[in-house]
């Protein structure tokens, strides 16, 4: 297996963990109204699976250096994803706005990495 295919194998793998990672909110929102007949939405599991964003960067990172695609999104977003997502993890008790704008950075990057990886496969 050359360099070329185990990157593009490393970058469907971070996308597909990412999807599933943004989706997961959704699901499970669905599975709970239709058993309880309650919409719960939790809209802090993202930040909550942090350690799964973590490695999808991971593994997105090392799929964009070994299948040597553009990697702009990837520089942008990786450190937003990283100081937002230890920020929100090491502040106690912080204001409801500074952690309202941290997990809004914190989903955007997100979004971007998925963005990157989808453009990563073209």
């Amino acid at each position: 297996m050359n360099r070329t295919r185990f990157g593009r194998l490393l970058l469907v793998g971070g996308t597909g963990l990412l999807i599933l990672l943004l989706a997961l909110p959704c699901i499970l929102s669905v599975v709970v109204l239709f058993q309880e007949g309650v919409m719960r939405f939790d809209y802090l599991m993202t930040s909550e699976l942090g350690f799964v964003a973590l490695c999808t960067a991971l593994l997105l990172l090392c799929g964009t250096l070994l299948a040597r695609t553009p990697y702009l999104l990837l520089v942008i977003s990786f450190p937003f994803l990283l100081v937002s997502l230890f920020s929100l993890a090491l502040l106690s008790d912080p204001p409801p706005v500074l952690a309202a704008v941290l997990l809004i950075v914190y989903n955007l990057s997100l979004v971007t990495l998925l963005v990157h990886g989808i453009l990563s496969l073209r």
